[in-house]
């Protein structure tokens, strides 16, 4: 089984156009007009071949039952990941009002209900279904230094 590694040595690093386009948006913008993530909050990557590929091929190395399988369509997407791991489900203290429900790494679909709940409970002003503070915010701010539990 693969193990997912943090190591520096598994990045790869790259300069593109993107880079410069990013770097050029606006740090500020009125509240009242589309913000530069809106516009981009909808991404639809190509999925990349060559890893669907090696992909299939080691599901069927696994489970040999596969091996006759056929693939009805292909997709890629995006996985909101944060440091470590846990997702942000918070209100965002310097901005009164703002909610936040992100950072699944992958996980929202399984969790999506019991946060749907807890986000409900928090910005509804209800006692949340569970302890929030693993989720806040803050701890990006506040000195906390999240970390992913490791040895897993």
């Amino acid at each position: 089984m693969p193990v997912l590694s943090t190591g520096w040595k598994d990045l790869r690093f790259g300069l593109g156009s993107r880079l410069f386009e990013e770097w050029r948006l606006p740090k500020r913008w009125p509240l009242d007009r589309m913000s530069p993530f809106e516009r981009e909050r909808e991404l639809d990557p190509e999925p990349v071949g060559a890893y669907l590929e090696s992909a299939g091929k080691s599901l069927i190395s696994a489970w040999p039952a596969f091996a006759d399988m056929k693939v009805a369509g292909r997709w890629a997407g995006f996985i909101d990941a944060m440091p470590d791991v846990i997702p942000v489900i918070s209100p965002v203290d310097s901005l009164p009002g703002l909610f936040l429900a992100t950072g699944f790494s992958g996980h929202g679909f399984g969790i999506g209900p019991a946060a749907g709940r807890l986000a409900a409970d928090l910005i509804t002003g209800r006692t949340p279904i569970v302890d929030p503070s693993p989720f806040r915010y803050s701890r990006f701010v506040d000195g906390s230094r999240p970390r992913p539990l490791t040895g897993v």
